[in-house]
C-alpha cells in the first residue's frame, strides 16, 4: 500500500495541505480532512481509502464554495443547486446535464436547509422586500420567483408580504410622470401604461394609476 511520505501546508492558501505518497505528490486536503481522517508520516493508505479522502475533501471545497456563494445575498435551494451543478461541470469537464446526476449536490443542500442557510419561504419574503427599492408588479415578481425555483404554495404563503400594488405602482412612475407632463394627453396615457405594464403591473392597477395622475393634471 502507498505510504504518506509528507505532509505539507500549502504556500498560498490556509489551512490546506499537499499530501505526499512514497515520495510523489498524491492530492490537497483541507485541515478538517486531514484531521478527521488521522492522517500522519509513514500511514500506509489502501486505494479505498485514498479515494474516499478524495471525494471527502472533493465535497469540503463544493460546500465552500457555495457558502461563498451565499455569502452575497440570500438564495434559493434552486440557485445554490444549480451553481453546485455548474462547478461539478467544470471540476470534473462533464456536461452540464451529468452534473446534475452528482450524488454529491444533495448532502450539500440537506445540510444547508438543516442550518437554515436555505430556506424558500425566507427567501421568497427577502425577494419581495427587495423589489421595493426597483418596484415591480405582481406578475413580474411571481415569475421573477418561479424562476428562482420557488413554488406557488410558497409564493402564496408569502402573499401577505406583497406591497398594495397601486402605492407602489405609483411611486414606480412618480419620477417618469414629470418628464411626461408636457406631453399631449393621449401620448401620455400611452407612456404610462406601456411603462406600467413592463414592470409587471396587471390592466386595473394601471388603470387607477392613471385616473390618480390624471386627476392631478
Amino acid at each position: 500500500m502507498p505510504q504518506i511520505s509528507a505532509i505539507e501546508p500549502q504556500r498560498k492558501r490556509k489551512n490546506r495541505f499537499n499530501i505526499y505518497l512514497d515520495g510523489h505528490f498524491a492530492f490537497g486536503i483541507d485541515e478538517n480532512t486531514l484531521v478527521k481522517n488521522h492522517l500522519k508520516v509513514n500511514q500506509h493508505l489502501s486505494e479505498d481509502q485514498i479515494e474516499k479522502i478524495i471525494k471527502e475533501n472533493v465535497l469540503i471545497k463544493l460546500q465552500d464554495s457555495a457558502l461563498k456563494f451565499l455569502s452575497y445575498r440570500p438564495r434559493s435551494e434552486k440557485e445554490v443547486s444549480d451553481y453546485l451543478v455548474g462547478k461539478i461541470a467544470k471540476q470534473e469537464n462533464i456536461k452540464y446535464s451529468q452534473a446534475k446526476e452528482s450524488p454529491q449536490i444533495e448532502p450539500i443542500i440537506s445540510k444547508f436547509k438543516k442550518y437554515k442557510y436555505l430556506d424558500d419561504r425566507q427567501f421568497a419574503k427577502w425577494w419581495i422586500t427587495s423589489r421595493k427599492i426597483r418596484p415591480k408588479g405582481l406578475q413580474i415578481v411571481k415569475w421573477e420567483l418561479k424562476k428562482k425555483g420557488i413554488t406557488d404554495d410558497i409564493i402564496k404563503k408569502v402573499a401577505e408580504y406583497i406591497p398594495d400594488q397601486k402605492k407602489l405602482a405609483q411611486r414606480a412612475i412618480a419620477k417618469k410622470i414629470k418628464l411626461w407632463q408636457k406631453l399631449p394627453p393621449l401620448n401620455r396615457k400611452k407612456k404610462i401604461y406601456q411603462f406600467l405594464a413592463s414592470r409587471g403591473f396587471d390592466f386595473d392597477t394601471i388603470k387607477e394609476v392613471f385616473a390618480h395622475f390624471a386627476k392631478k393634471q
